[in-house]
Order: C-alpha cells, then sequence, then structure tokens
C-alpha cells in the first residue's frame, strides 16, 4: 500500500498511532456518531464539492454556472448527510446547526468564487478529486515504495497552475511557510506543508507543469484565500518562492525519503 499524506503526518505527530492504525491495523473504536463530528462534516463538504465542480472539468468558471450551483447548495448538502451520515437524524439540535454550517461553508464557497470571477479573473477546473500514486525510488531499500493521495483540485487561475487542498478547519499562511527544510518531516506544525509538497511531488511525477502553486482553501479562513506554500530558496531564508520549482520538490525529496527510511527501519523502536 501507499504512504498517504496523512499517514505520514501521523507519524511525525506520534509514532505509535501510526503503528496502531497502519501497522497493526487497530483502530479506536468508533461508537455510532449520534453528532455529526468534524471528519464526517468535511467529507461531506469535500463531496458536495465533487459534485458541483467534477461536471466542470476542462471548462472554465462562470458566473451563470456558480449562481446555478448556489441553488442546489440545500439539496446537495442534505444528500451527502443522508449519504455519509446514514440515518443520523438532522432536523434538531446540534446536527441541524451542523447541517446550516455546512450549507454556510459550501455557499460562502460558491460566493467567494464568483467575487473572484466578478473581480475579472479567469479560473478553469482542470482536475477534481483526482486519485494518484507514484513510486519512490530509494536505493537504500530493496522493495519500491509508492505514495498516494486524492488532491482535491487543481486549476488555473489566470493561467497559473493551482494544487488546492481544502481545509473545513482553520489554516493560516504561517503554517505554510517554510523556514528549514530539515523540520518538515520532523515537526508536525509542517504537516499541512508537507501535505501539499506530496500532492505536488506526486502531479509532478505524472507530468504536470513545473512552477506550479500549492496551497490550501481554508473554510474557517476563506478570506484570507488561496494560502500558497512558500519556502526559502538558494538557503537564504530571508528569500522566499511561492513557485513549487523542480529545485523545491529535489529539497523535500531527500527530507521525504530520510522520513520513509526511518519508518522502513526495523532498528528503531
Amino acid at each position: 500500500k501507499s504512504f498517504s499524506p496523512s499517514a505520514l503526518s501521523t507519524y511525525v505527530r506520534n509514532p505509535i498511532d501510526f503503528y496502531l492504525q497502519k501497522i497493526l491495523k487497530i483502530n479506536s473504536f468508533n461508537a455510532v456518531e449520534e453528532v455529526v463530528g468534524a471528519k464526517t462534516l468535511g467529507t461531506i463538504i469535500h463531496d458536495t464539492l465533487e459534485v458541483f465542480y467534477k461536471p466542470l472539468e476542462g471548462s472554465f468558471l462562470s458566473l451563470e454556472r456558480l449562481l446555478s450551483i448556489k441553488k442546489s447548495i440545500h439539496n446537495e448538502v442534505k444528500n451527502q448527510f443522508e449519504v455519509t451520515f446514514k440515518k443520523g437524524i438532522i432536523d434538531r439540535g446540534k446536527n441541524l446547526i451542523i447541517f446550516e454550517v455546512a450549507k454556510r461553508y459550501i455557499s460562502n464557497f460558491i460566493n467567494f468564487e464568483i467575487a473572484e470571477i466578478k473581480a475579472g479573473n479567469t479560473i478553469k477546473v482542470i482536475q477534481i478529486e483526482t486519485t494518484l500514486e507514484v513510486s519512490i525510488p530509494i536505493s537504500e531499500l530493496d522493495y519500491s515504495v509508492n505514495i498516494g493521495g486524492k488532491v482535491d483540485r487543481v486549476d488555473q487561475y489566470n493561467g497559473q497552475t493551482r494544487i488546492i487542498d481544502y481545509k473545513t478547519g482553520k489554516v493560516e499562511q504561517r503554517e505554510l511557510v517554510i523556514n528549514d527544510w530539515s523540520l518538515i518531516t520532523t515537526d508536525y506544525a509542517y504537516s499541512k506543508a508537507m501535505q501539499v509538497l506530496m500532492y505536488a511531488l506526486m502531479l509532478n511525477q505524472k507530468g504536470k507543469p513545473e512552477r506550479v502553486e500549492a496551497g490550501i482553501i481554508s473554510f474557517k479562513n476563506l478570506n484570507s484565500g488561496f494560502l500558497k506554500l512558500t519556502s526559502q530558496t538558494d538557503g537564504d531564508s530571508s528569500k522566499k518562492d511561492s513557485f513549487v520549482t523542480q529545485e523545491t520538490l529535489d529539497r523535500f525529496l531527500v527530507e521525504l525519503k530520510t522520513l520513509i527510511l526511518e519508518i522502513c527501519n526495523s532498528e528503531i523502536p
């Protein structure tokens, strides 16, 4: 199986959790969910956006299409709650509030897109919820290692290719600034930067163009817009580059291999 961005983030945060969940396959007991949890809410929002945007792959966003999507928000969010939350009650109590929050998140995001188009920007949808898997050659190991995951969205903003990861929680720009490459696979504070770099690396190996931008759209920090990954260049911490270049990916690959070798080292308990 391939290493996913979330699996590697789990290892960086707590290797014991990684061992229990990914090696021993022991997951914490999931009681029947009576109140919609953060993970379920995230799934519902992602799946709703996939339904709305998947048919738009290869086309430019238009005001007409976005306004049409707005009219469908209530019904589609309700449908996704029924799919993911099964027969949970959503017409009263906390779940009704969370249902309304989900609708508001989607509505705010569509309004954000509408404002971009009205401001004269062009947005072309390239890929939505694309599952990727690539091989990482590591000469020290006598077996192949894969990384894989699902990229929420790839688009072109005024012609510039962007790799976008949606987060329903709050993310701030400082979480996507890399000042020290040696920390990206050892400090959990860099977990979001590591995740978007893994998506960029996978897309790069699939032949996507260089000098892409990669980052996060945070639904709890939507006013900040697209939060770009930035990293130091030429070993100078005062110089920051918001493009994910081949040099960026080469640096990241060095750290990623070090992390995977640590995980695969049977001498390390």
